[in-house]
């Protein structure tokens, strides 16, 4: 009989080991956080990381924000600073649409362009000028309806846009409300015009005549001035050039197409019609003239340019 035998395994005990906790090298790295942060130095540390954000951001100047857009920089009077360029062919970094649309209008080789505006305020120009075969001003002004227009200096036009001009320079009289139109109801699509006699008659913009010869007021002459505007002047009284005018010709706001009838004073009748749609002479032009000369002046010399 053979005898069994049987292993037996006990379970090996393991001695625990402790954890020394090393609370004195918590405490100081404790300690020296909070005189890292409280000192500083955190924060100056993480200023000098090359991270976004972290360089020095220089005062803008009118100088620096003029020399930063290739422009030369100048101190005016009474508070205005200058910024000039001499354009060349890449415009890139003019400033705003209305200095780029005028280095496109340009025509010499080498234009120059002034942005005067206060020194406080780059971004809001008193005036631009532009130094061309002829120097051009132009005024951004505040107009009666509280808008604000870019206007030429010496015609007092709006711009861009066109400028129309008086037909009757010299000779225009005021037309008083008790005065007697011959024809009232023909003075729904026309103007009439008042002026001493046979004063001389002018387009009211460069164009090309569409029509001449006479009707019932007496002669007339019809012109295209492009831009869908057209312009007619009846009972005119003939003059040797409006007798020499035929389709076809074109014609200049210092064109005589006519003049008045020889009396003290005389009229005559103008119909602008713009895009087919007939509109009041004073409508058409107090539009393209947002400031009277008087204003024009005064803004000038409150600036002393």
């Amino acid at each position: 009989m053979s005898e069994g035998f049987s292993e037996h395994h006990c379970k090996k005990k393991y001695k625990s080991r402790r954890r020394n906790i090393p609370v004195v090298r918590l405490l100081l790295f404790g300690i020296l956080l909070f005189l890292f942060i409280k000192l500083g130095i955190a924060e100056k540390v993480v200023n000098l990381l090359p991270l976004p954000g972290n360089s020095e951001t220089a005062e803008v100047t009118w100088d620096s924000r003029c020399k930063e857009l290739h422009g030369r920089a100048f101190e005016l009077k009474n508070g205005l600073g200058q910024c000039s360029w001499v354009l060349s062919d890449s415009i890139f970094y003019l400033p705003n649409s209305f200095l780029r649309y005028l280095s496109q209008t340009t025509r010499s080789s080498r234009p120059r362009l002034h942005w005067v505006a206060p020194r406080d305020n780059f971004s809001e120009a008193t005036l631009v000028q532009v130094e061309d075969s002829v120097v051009s001003t132009y005024l951004h002004v505040l107009g009666a309806d509280s808008s604000f227009y870019w206007v030429n200096m010496d015609d007092g036009c709006r711009f861009p846009g066109l400028c129309p001009k008086q037909p009757l320079d010299w000779s225009a009289l005021p037309i008083t409300e008790d005065f007697d139109f011959e024809g009232q109801e023909s003075l729904l699509a026309m103007d009439a015009l008042l002026g001493i006699g046979e004063a001389p008659v002018h387009p009211i913009l460069p164009g090309i005549v569409l029509a001449a010869g006479k009707d019932s007021m007496g002669n007339f002459i019809e012109l295209d001035h492009g831009n869908n505007v057209v312009s007619k002047m009846s009972g005119l009284y003939p003059s040797t050039v409006s007798d020499s005018l035929k389709v076809g010709d074109s014609v200049d706001v210092a064109t005589t197409v006519g003049r008045l009838a020889p009396r003290d004073s005389s009229t005559f009748f103008l119909s602008v019609r713009r895009n087919g749609l007939f509109v009041r002479w004073k409508d058409f032009y107090s539009e393209a003239h947002p400031l009277e000369k008087t204003e024009i002046a005064r803004f000038v010399k409150d600036i002393d340019f």
